[in-house]
Order: structure tokens, then C-alpha cells, then sequence
């Protein structure tokens, strides 16, 4: 058994793939595989990843209908045995460190159940120029962070395999934001993670992509997850209109209105200032939404 399985979903991604999986033939650390479930793709995919078996130790998962990201991935779990789990999609690079360090992180850190890093996000048309998203990088910040957005990146993130075990599979209802649901979660049952601050991943950015396609589905399964978070750390079976406050994408017709909504969300807010674990960052996170809805 491998000490780490590499799980990639992947949907008709012949044109990228061989990138991916060249990322994954370089790295430092050589004692994983990699599973590619093959999400009923009508392309070449799984052709190309049979490819590589003399370069990786690559097994193809072949689903016969269409499941989603999410229900490809629990496919993929619950045929992995490997004590670590990365994340990779099969449009992303793993620079050729990026095993090498997680794997030692967690080695380190025996109680951080989940480790992503910083991404590099690029643009292969060169209309732009590379950009490095940074996320919080302690236990704390990182749930704190939740509030607002997803704040581990999934195609850059080792979990260890009990964590499925602890906090559940991804949910199908839930994709476009499966991970952020599987973070919350996670959270909410004590599990410890970090960030790492180098950009271990290289992140594709092109027009394809499901955030660009889906943001409406995104946005309203984003708030799905907000709701649920906020209100269980609230102990409340509602948190009215916060999700809508923190979320970054949310607009008030009116300053008028968002004034009304503020005042009315005070008392939750107060309240949720003293329920997370990075007040300080809470403090900003707040100060920045009331600048986006009042000010700007």
C-alpha cells in the first residue's frame, strides 16, 4: 500500500490531462499512486491515463454514468486504502515538491487532519499574468475564515484517509461547493487543519471552468453551506441574513438596505464574534463586508 493515493476526478479532460499526470511523474516523493475516476468521459481520458502505467502507478476507475465531482470522489474513496489522500484535478500541476512537503508536514503535525497551501493560479492563453492565492495558514484563521469563503483549497489539499471516516463522504446535493461543505463539516467535529504557504499547486484558470459556467448554482449552494456553518456555531436554528452579509459576491439593492440588514444582524454578529477562534481576523472580515456593502 502507498503512503499516499493521489485521487483525481476527471470529465472528457484529454486536452490537460497529460499535464497533470506529467506533474505527477516529477515529483520528489515516490511512494504514492494515483487514481483517475473516469466520470463517464467520451473523450480520450482514460486512454491517456493508461498511458502513464510505465511512468505512474495509475489506476483508471471507469464510471459508467456521469456522478459530479462529488460522487466521483466518493467513488474514488471508497477504493483507496492509502493513509493519505491528495487532491489534484486534472487540469492542475503539483509542483514537483508539493508530495514531498505535505507528506512531511503531516508527518510532523500528527494532529492536522487536512494540509492545502497556497496556489499559483495561471492563465495558459498568456492574456494574464500569474497570480499567487493565498489562504489562512492556522487552525484557527482557517475556520474563522469559513465564515465568509472556503478557505483550503481542494485540487492543493492532502487529507488524511480517517478524516472521511470521522466527518463523512463529500455531499452529491452540494456540488460546486462539496468542499466547502466538507471543511464546515470537519470543523464543526474539532478536525485541525493548515495551509502552507508556498504555492505547492499550480491552479488552471480558463473560461471552462465550473465557476465560470455554474456561479449561480455556486452562489446558492455557497449560502447553503454559510448557513448551516454560522448557525451551528451560533447554537441557533437560524442566522438570518448573515450569509448573505459575508458572502463576497452578494449585493444589496440599496445602501439603504444594507444598513437595515446590518442593524437587524448586529445582535448575530456580536454574538458570532465571540463563538469563533480568530476574533481578531473576525474583526476584519466584518470591517471589510460593512466597507463592500456601506461605503464602496
Amino acid at each position: 500500500m502507498p503512503a499516499v493515493t493521489v485521487l483525481i476526478p476527471a470529465r472528457n479532460a484529454a486536452a490537460t490531462l497529460a499535464q497533470t499526470l506529467d506533474s505527477l511523474a516529477a515529483q520528489t516523493f515516490r511512494d504514492f499512486d494515483v487514481l483517475l475516476v473516469d466520470d463517464a468521459s467520451t473523450d480520450g481520458t482514460a486512454a491517456l491515463a493508461d498511458s502513464y502505467a510505465g511512468r505512474l502507478p495509475v489506476r483508471v476507475l471507469p464510471l459508467a454514468t456521469n456522478q459530479g465531482v462529488a460522487g466521483a470522489l466518493n467513488q474514488g474513496l471508497a477504493r483507496i486504502d492509502s493513509p493519505l489522500v491528495a487532491r489534484l484535478d486534472a487540469d492542475d500541476l503539483a509542483r514537483a515538491d508539493r508530495l514531498e512537503q505535505q507528506v512531511a508536514f503531516l508527518q510532523q503535525h500528527a494532529d492536522v487532519a487536512a494540509c492545502s497551501s497556497a496556489m499559483e493560479l495561471f492563465y495558459p492563453e498568456g492574456d494574464q499574468a500569474s497570480q499567487v492565492l493565498h489562504k489562512p495558514l492556522t487552525d484557527a484563521a482557517i475556520k474563522t475564515a469559513l465564515v465568509q469563503y472556503c478557505a483550503l483549497s481542494h485540487p492543493a489539499c492532502m487529507l488524511r484517509r480517517s478524516y472521511f471516516d470521522t466527518v463523512g463522504l463529500y455531499d452529491p446535493a452540494l456540488d460546486f461547493a462539496e468542499d466547502y461543505d466538507l471543511w464546515c463539516r470537519g470543523a464543526l467535529q474539532g478536525q485541525v487543519f493548515a495551509n502552507l504557504p508556498e504555492p505547492l499547486t499550480r491552479y488552471r484558470q480558463h473560461r471552462g471552468q465550473v465557476a465560470q459556467q455554474k456561479r449561480q448554482l455556486q452562489y446558492e449552494r455557497d449560502l447553503q453551506v454559510k448557513r448551516r456553518y454560522i448557525a451551528a456555531l451560533l447554537g441557533e436554528a437560524s442566522c438570518g441574513h448573515l450569509p448573505e452579509f459575508f458572502h463576497l459576491l452578494s449585493q444589496f439593492t440599496s445602501r439603504e438596505v444594507a444598513a437595515q440588514v446590518l442593524a437587524q444582524s448586529m445582535p448575530l454578529l456580536l454574538r458570532l464574534g465571540r463563538r469563533v477562534a480568530d476574533p481578531a481576523l473576525y474583526d476584519s472580515l466584518v470591517a471589510q463586508c460593512v466597507a463592500r456593502h456601506l461605503v464602496a
